[in-house]
């Protein structure tokens, strides 16, 4: 099965870009997409990442504007909330998944160990997460706890990726053009592609800002780099004009 990805902007927010690129360019701001991700092409529609109303975001991201809500967002691909299936959370911070409660009819995937965080974040990160919110939206659905690695259906597998979160999962996915792998944690494709001449403390990557642990963080992203022939960074603004992958 060949798949192809359809991103689905939700809100997109302007931050300082040292949130995004680990001690380096403080004081430039850049701007961010918030998405949820279409998987078309099998006999199932599956969904990974759900977004967050802007009016939500803005409670910790003050520039928050909203460009689709989720419902908007799946009419312009043809689709409805009521017929997803399968919706895959790479990791549990808001922005990816405040729009969960609107797909009742959808199995969700999830790592046991991010809800487990989730729920009981260390009080070093505990600000990252909304436990409360999570934990009533959670009882409301369908949920499928994973331990690391999984083929969800042929031809899309999870691959545990932490650092980020303790729990984040990585999405590989078959496509004409090779191994789509949609991160599992917030990026932009300057971290994976670091600028000609840009030497972060990193040689390979430009180590994302936000995380939890750096060195899982840079392992994550070697496994995606050694399997993935186009990588997918979630929070890169470029895939607001484009309308699928590959």
């Amino acid at each position: 099965m060949k798949y192809v990805i359809k991103p689905i902007p939700i809100t997109k927010v302007r931050i300082d870009k040292s949130i995004m690129t680990y001690l380096m360019n403080f004081g430039t701001s850049i701007e961010l997409g918030i998405f949820a991700w279409a998987i078309d092409g099998g006999n199932k529609k599956i969904l990974v990442d759900t977004g967050c109303p802007a009016e939500i975001q803005s409670s910790f991201t003050s520039s928050a504007k909203q460009i689709f809500t989720l419902r908007e967002g799946l009419a312009s691909i043809g689709w409805k909330p009521k017929e997803i299936d399968i919706v895959i959370l790479t990791h549990l911070h808001l922005d990816h998944i405040a729009y969960s409660k609107e797909l009742r009819n959808a199995t969700f995937i999830v790592q046991r160990k991010e809800y487990e965080t989730a729920i009981n974040p260390h009080p070093a990160y505990e600000g990252f997460y909304n436990t409360e919110y999570i934990k009533e939206m959670f009882e409301k659905l369908n949920i499928e706890y994973i331990n690391g690695d999984k083929e969800l259906v042929k031809g899309i597998t999870v691959m545990l990726t932490p650092g980020h979160t303790p729990g984040g999962q990585t999405i590989l996915i078959e496509s004409e053009k090779g191994i789509v792998a949609i991160t599992g944690f917030c990026c932009i494709k300057e971290n994976f592609e670091p600028p000609k001449g840009i030497r972060s403390i990193s040689r390979r990557f430009i180590i994302p800002g936000i995380h939890v642990n750096i060195v899982e963080l840079y392992e994550s992203m070697s496994k995606i780099k050694e399997v993935a022939d186009i990588i997918v960074p979630i929070h890169d603004y470029t895939y607001m004009d484009i309308s699928h992958i590959p």
